[in-house]
């Protein structure tokens, strides 16, 4: 008889262990909570020796938010509505939570008297253990047998830890998910990342350790521009004045002693591969983030030239707006002598025509009448200044006209030791311009050109030269010197009203050039040269008629 027991044990500890073996395998391979659950039930019923049985999981309130059994008829549809309601949990559940390991209903009529199951089932009784992981109770499983008259031990601790493994599995999918959800939510905040900053108008990069890891060019076509300008750690294509002032920002940055940076510098646009001399202005706003779960710095760029353009051309017409005021009315009090000036003038010339041979009192008289047509003709630049009469327009080739204002220069150059050496495109096309204060002009950056050289010790050169621009929609003059150069505060105010770093200069003289130029609806502008010296060009725009411009330039054999 014992030894019928002990085969019967060895049998039934077989089949648990064989439930345990194919439970393990299942908490493998699936990732969906409610069919590994179903599975695991069916397992124990269909192929391991129990009769029921029925898991059930709680929510994050410790609530029933789901039950799952097999081996049950139709009749567990009342149990399981009993088990969803807010109310006391049956003995064997509130048993099983509270144990380390398993508890078991030996007579359930007895134990049970409440439960629905109790007189339905009689002759089973009734296993149970919490499915816990740590601190986390997932719920719990209730497996029901034919009565035995002690329950082996090792039977209790192989469901006790089969309880284990499928709370470890549950936290596994729970992982899972979370993992899903945090990769989803990686994925979406990554697409909405890109579609920001690909839409943005500025230039925008990320910096990871002085390597650009990410860049987008910016929808405007001037930020692109930017593109080799912000590279640490030299910034080489920043402006040497404003490059170490950049690098010590952003090193304070990258390091953490600083959170942002916003600041303003000049840089050289990187064309073709090739550095530009030209400097434009940049507005750059920079913090630290992290990219990828590494520290980064995310820069934000904008080129704000034609804004500082904008800024300076406000700021001279300010200034001329007061000048205007001022000399009108300078105008209107000096005149009023000058009037009087002319007519005792007048007068004086026919006294002395009565008194014969005054040779002394005509020659005062002759300087006098120079000097007050002297000041009649600065009253006029003046009042051409601030209010500038209209130009009178006409279809000319302009090289005729620079190459006469060469030659009213070329005696004071040779006096002074400069080279001058100028190159006048044969094919340069017409443009509607007013030759005259185009010649202007010309004079007056030559001129400009060398008394920057009169002090200066080094070789003394102007070079001139006319020409088209690539799109063959400009004409191109550029007056170039090889000497000392435009100092770098000076360059953003070089055509200012009354701005000058000569002694005995009115300031006025650039000023006049940049407004006729403007009136031309062209641009002067400098262009500091590396090696030293300055170079100014002036574009116009090339015109067949007043509203016309020229569609293409050709060439001619």
């Amino acid at each position: 008889m014992e030894k019928e027991i002990y085969i019967e044990k060895i049998k039934r500890q077989n089949l648990v262990f064989n439930a345990v073996r194919q439970v393990g395998r299942l908490l493998v391979k699936e990732n969906n909570r409610e069919r590994l659950i179903k599975g695991i039930c069916n397992i124990l019923v269909e192929k391991q020796g129990y009769y029921h049985a029925w898991i059930g999981l709680f929510d994050n309130e410790g609530k029933i938010s789901d039950i799952i059994d097999s081996g049950y008829d139709g009749r567990f549809g009342q149990m399981r509505y009993q088990l969803l309601q807010p109310e006391k949990f049956p003995v064997c559940i509130d048993a099983g939570k509270k144990m380390s390991g398993v508890f078991y209903v030996q007579d359930p009529v007895v134990d049970c008297a409440a439960c629905f199951f109790a007189e339905k089932y009689p002759d089973y009784m009734l296993l149970a253990t919490s499915l816990s992981h740590n601190t986390t109770s997932y719920g719990f499983m209730i497996l029901s047998t034919l009565k035995l008259p002690i329950v082996d031990e090792t039977e209790k601790a192989l469901i006790r830890e089969m309880g284990d493994d499928i709370a470890m599995g549950l936290y596994r999918i729970d992982l899972e998910e979370k993992r899903r959800r945090a990769e989803n939510e990686r994925e979406k905040s990554q697409a909405r990342f890109e579609m920001l900053i690909e839409n943005s108008l500025n230039h925008i990069s990320i910096i990871q350790n002085n390597t650009i890891v990410y860049r987008s060019h910016g929808l405007r076509p001037e930020h692109r521009l930017i593109d080799k300008v912000f590279n640490p750690p030299t910034f080489p294509n920043i402006c040497t004045e404003d490059r170490d002032l950049i690098r010590r920002k952003y090193n304070a940055l990258a390091t953490g002693k600083i959170s942002r940076i916003e600041t303003e510098f000049q840089y050289h646009p990187v064309l073709n591969g090739r550095r530009n001399t030209e400097l434009r202005w940049a507005l750059v706003s920079a913090c630290r983030i992290e990219y990828l779960g590494t520290p980064a710095v995310l820069t934000n760029i904008m080129d704000v030239t034609n804004s500082k353009k904008v800024q300076a051309y406000l700021r001279i017409q300010d200034k001329m707006t007061s000048l205007g005021r001022v000399t009108a009315g300078i105008a209107h009090e000096i005149r009023n002598p000058l009037s009087g000036i002319y007519i005792f003038l007048k007068a004086l010339r026919q006294i002395s025509d009565q008194m014969g041979d005054v040779t002394k009192v005509l020659s005062i008289i002759n300087k006098i009448e120079s000097a007050a047509n002297k000041i009649e003709s600065i009253i006029q630049r003046v009042m051409d200044f601030s209010k500038p009469s209209r130009p009178k327009f006409a279809m000319v080739n302009l090289n005729a006209y620079i190459d006469e204002a060469t030659k009213l220069t070329a005696v004071t150059l040779k006096k002074n030791q400069i080279t001058f050496e100028k190159v006048l495109d044969p094919h340069l096309p017409e443009c509607w311009a007013e030759p005259h204060l185009i010649e202007q002009v010309i004079l007056n950056l030559i001129t400009n050109a060398a008394e920057a050289m009169k002090s200066f010790d080094g070789d003394k050169q102007i070079y001139l030269s006319t020409g088209v621009s690539e799109d063959n929609r400009q004409i191109m003059i550029r007056v170039k010197d090889t000497g000392p150069g435009v100092p770098y505060a000076s360059q953003s105010k070089i055509f200012d009203p009354f701005y000058t770093t000569k002694a005995n200069s009115s300031g006025i003289g650039l000023s006049i050039c940049h407004r006729i130029i403007l009136d031309h609806g062209g641009a002067l502008k400098l262009n500091p040269v590396g090696e030293g010296g300055a170079e100014f060009i002036i574009t116009l725009p090339v015109k067949h008629r007043e509203g016309d411009t020229l569609d293409a330039y050709h060439d001619h054999d």
